[in-house]
């Protein structure tokens, strides 16, 4: 019997709980002004196959907002294309939100190997004006899968033997998109065609991400992991599969779930031990594309008001991340420029909010402190829970029988799962989590929350002008 890896882990839920911590109350600010001195300076550096670091400052106020896009029109007409920026954002229609940060950096991911790109900021008020002066930056992504461009010495895949490492020449591994696996069908399939009767497993790589110089270490990090997972699951289902049962010999598939972007398939040697064999094979790099929105997944698009239980209630933006599977929601506490990551379920038409590490080596102004940005969940007894075991569900949205969306804490039927009320920003500083609301201050979810559409298109939220804790 083949041992098919479905990772029963992620039923299993282990969170680290914490102290409890206390936010001191700062001054509200003040809204955005027309800065018309607002002169801002963009930058690019780590480019590679499919992705870029762009870094936007400005000489403004902290109040002041800017807007930035990208755009393949590179020779284009740039008050031309931030009218056009200005209107799709107007119109609900971008995926982008306002921001206020005066040193902010974003990777920008799943972009286009070989092409041509620029990246435009320029002041953007709430209500659609454009003022002070714009900046932008052109850039080209790499050409192969190391992000090395031409005559570089890049690599790209199938390189014959790099570091006891050599192609086995009897596979030959395909992305072949849709495809049915064990009886059942799936979006992203990978065939391997082998004409021995060595073992192997598949994996995908980022293409951005593939280096032959680092496949061996690959290699031994995949065969101990697929050693803990066949030893975890025997524990937890009380069975007696072995590696061997987890790998394939001869022609087989494998079905991925695969965000839109450039990946490369691997079909790595792993003996029936779990060791490394030292051979392998690749698949061209192939393009993974966002699927068409749905009408039910354009229908949460848009300002919403989350009412909690307790009265408090924010504004946010979701704005689309990738269609049918997720977006990204500003404004939560006032935070316009570090959006969080929701999960979007089109079967069920929910979104789950989830704690993650939002991002890295924020800076927080007012504070003159940089910080990793998480967004984390919040207990009755005013427990939180860090991501150090990994993310994990806080609260689930969704549209019940009346029509009316509402939001409740994730796990209710999970027994020993935490019961959430809340979720929030928290700056970890020097080992030390530090959050910037008080509970009293943010909408809870004992029960259930409202979550209602705005009926407007200002961008202006309660959220933008809520006090924010000191550190």
């Amino acid at each position: 019997m083949k041992l098919y890896r479905t990772f029963f882990k992620a039923a299993v839920v282990v969170i680290a709980a914490m102290a409890a911590f206390a936010c001191e109350k700062a001054p509200a600010g003040g809204g955005s002004s027309l800065n018309e001195d607002l002169e801002l300076v963009v930058d690019v550096e780590d480019i590679t196959l499919t992705s870029a670091k762009i870094k936007v400052t400005h000489n403004g106020q902290k109040s002041d907002t800017w807007y930035g896009f990208l755009t393949e029109i590179v020779a284009g007409d740039e008050e031309e294309l931030i009218s056009q920026a200005v209107e799709a954002y107007m119109n609900g229609d971008s995926s982008e939100g306002l921001r206020k940060s005066k040193s902010y950096v974003t990777v920008l991911k799943d972009l286009k190997p070989g092409t041509a790109y620029k990246y435009i900021a320029f002041g953007l008020s709430a209500d659609g004006k454009v003022y002070g002066s714009s900046a932008s930056v052109e850039f080209e992504t790499k050409l192969d899968g190391t992000g090395s461009g031409p005559g570089d010495g890049g690599q790209t895949p199938g390189n014959p033997e790099v570091d006891g490492m050599k192609v086995n020449k009897a596979w030959t591994v395909n992305y072949v998109g849709e495809g049915v696996v064990n009886g059942e069908d799936y979006d992203h399939v990978v065939t391997v065609n082998s004409t021995d009767r060595n073992t192997y497993a598949i994996t995908i790589v980022y293409a951005s991400l593939w280096n032959l110089d680092d496949l061996y270490d690959m290699a031994v990090l995949f065969a101990e992991d697929l050693v803990a997972y066949v030893d975890e699951y025997n524990e937890y289902y009380g069975t007696s599969f072995t590696v061997g049962d987890a790998l394939y010999s001869g022609t087989a598939s494998d079905a991925f779930d695969l965000y839109p972007g450039y990946y490369i398939a691997v079909a790595l040697g792993i003996t029936p031990e779990g060791k490394v064999s030292g051979l392998y094979a690749t698949s061209e790099v192939f393009e993974v594309k966002e699927a068409i929105p749905t009408e039910q997944y354009k229908s949460w698009l848009g300002d919403w008001t989350i009412v909690g239980e307790n009265d408090v209630e924010f504004t946010v933006t979701l704005s689309r991340h990738v269609a049918n599977r997720s977006f990204w929601m500003y404004g939560w506490e006032g935070f316009e420029d570090i959006p969080v990551d929701v999960e979007y379920s089109e079967e069920r038409n929910d979104l789950t909010f989830y704690a993650q590490l939002v991002q890295e080596n924020y800076y927080l102004e007012e504070y003159d402190v940089t910080a990793n940005m998480y967004f984390l969940g919040g207990d009755v007894d005013d427990n939180f829970y860090t991501v150090i075991d990994g993310n994990y569900g806080i609260a689930i949205a969704g549209v019940l029988e009346d029509g009316q969306r509402a939001l409740v804490r994730y796990g209710v039927n999970q027994p020993g799962y935490p019961k959430f009320m809340s979720m929030f920003y928290a700056a970890e500083v020097d080992g030390q989590y530090m959050c910037f609301t008080e509970t009293e201050n943010l909408p809870t979810f004992r029960g259930i929350a409202e979550m209602n559409p705005v009926e407007t298109k200002s961008k202006v939220s309660k959220a933008m002008i809520m006090p924010i804790g000191r550190l």
